[in-house]
C-alpha cells in the first residue's frame, strides 16, 4: 500500500507511520499499517473533491495517519490513547484550536461514529469506507482474524451476525459516500443475510 499524494503530508506524518512499523503488533491484521494508508489516501481523496483549504488538509491529513496510533500500546479505547500519544507530539507545531480539531477527527472514527463536523464526518466515512466496496471481504476477513485472536469471537455464525448487524447500524455520512459506498454495502448485507440463513 503507497501513500498518494506524498508531498502534501506534514513531516509529523512520516514519523507517526514509521513508528507504527515499527510498533504495531502481527497480529492487527485490520488495523495495521495498510489500513492507516487506506483510509488516508480516501480522506486525500475528499481533499480533492470537496476543495479544502490548505491548513484544513493537513489536518484531515494528520488526523487520517493518526487515528489509530493509539494500537501502538492497546486496542482498548485506542482512540483516546491516539490523542494522548499525539497531542505532547503536536503541541510544537499545531495550535491548541488546530489540536483540538484533530482531536475531533479522531473521536469521530470511534464506533458507534457520531460525527459533528464536516472534516469529522470525511474521517469518520473515510475509516469505513471499505464496507461499501468491492475489497470488503478481503478486508472484513482480515478483521476476523483480528478478533479471533482477541477472543471477541469464536465461531463463524457469530461472525456472521455481527457483520450484519454492524452494517445494519452503519449510516455514512458525506453525501459522496452515501452516493458511492451505500448501494455496494447494502448489497453485501443482502448476500450475508442470506448466508446466515442458509446455515
Amino acid at each position: 500500500m503507497i501513500l498518494n499524494n506524498k508531498k502534501a503530508y506534514p513531516d509529523i506524518c512520516f514519523y507517526l507511520l514509521d513508528e507504527m512499523q515499527k510498533r504495531l503488533a502481527p497480529h492487527l491484521s485490520y488495523h495495521s499499517y495498510g489500513h492507516t494508508i487506506s483510509v488516508a489516501n480516501i480522506c486525500n481523496y475528499y481533499i480533492k473533491i470537496y476543495r479544502i483549504d490548505k491548513n484544513m488538509a493537513k489536518l484531515i491529513r494528520i488526523a487520517s495517519i493518526g487515528h489509530d496510533f493509539g494500537y501502538t500500546v492497546s486496542p482498548i479505547n485506542h482512540e483516546e490513547k491516539s490523542i494522548d500519544l499525539l497531542e505532547p507530539i503536536l503541541k510544537p507545531l499545531l495550535s491548541s484550536k488546530d489540536i483540538e480539531l484533530v482531536n475531533g477527527m479522531i473521536r469521530a472514527t470511534k464506533v458507534p461514529q457520531e460525527p459533528t463536523t464536516f472534516y469529522e464526518k470525511i474521517v469518520a466515512d473515510a475509516d469505513l469506507d471499505y464496507l461499501g466496496r468491492t475489497d470488503y471481504d478481503e478486508l472484513s476477513e482480515n478483521l476476523h482474524q483480528e478478533l479471533l485472536h482477541f477472543g471477541v469471537i469464536k465461531f463463524e455464525r457469530e461472525w456472521l451476525e455481527l457483520q450484519i448487524k454492524f452494517l445494519e447500524n452503519h449510516n455514512y455520512h458525506t453525501l459522496y459516500a452515501k452516493w458511492n459506498r451505500r448501494s455496494l454495502k447494502i448489497k453485501k448485507l443482502k448476500e450475508l443475510k442470506a448466508k446466515i440463513n442458509k446455515s
